[in-house]
């Protein structure tokens, strides 16, 4: 599929996005509002260095701050296609799913999650 790369089996470290009450899977291509301050951060580190970030659903979407055992262990690696400010503080990313991956090594270290994800293979269902 054109645009769609494959990515490595091998671990990669990237910022990591929590979501509520939304999953994505590779292909999709969706809005995304993100009103953390540690979210956006990740967001913006994500910008920094290659557009891609980890998107991994929180287990209990009521939770303003998530930990690290809120989350699933297993998102999909999305690249961000356009990212704006808005005027009250928030953002608004879309994203386009790229990968599913394992999540692994959660840090919380620079004011952002950040983790190693291990992409999974694509499968004949994943096309």
């Amino acid at each position: 599929m054109p645009g769609h790369l494959l990515l490595p089996s091998e671990p990669i470290q990237l910022p990591l996005l929590p979501l509520r009450d939304v999953v994505v899977f590779p292909h999709m291509v969706i809005p995304l509002f993100v009103g953390r301050p540690k979210s956006i951060k990740a967001l913006e580190a994500a910008m920094e260095t290659g557009k891609n970030v980890l998107l991994v659903a929180q287990k209990t979407a009521a939770k303003d701050e998530p930990a690290v055992e809120d989350l699933y262990e297993v998102g999909c690696i999305a690249n961000i296609l356009q990212m704006l400010k808005l005027p009250d503080g928030t953002v608004k990313v879309l994203v386009e799913g790229v990968q599913r991956a394992e999540v692994s090594q959660v840090e919380d270290s620079q004011g952002f999650f950040s983790c190693e994800a291990t992409p999974t293979p694509m499968s004949s269902l994943d096309a």
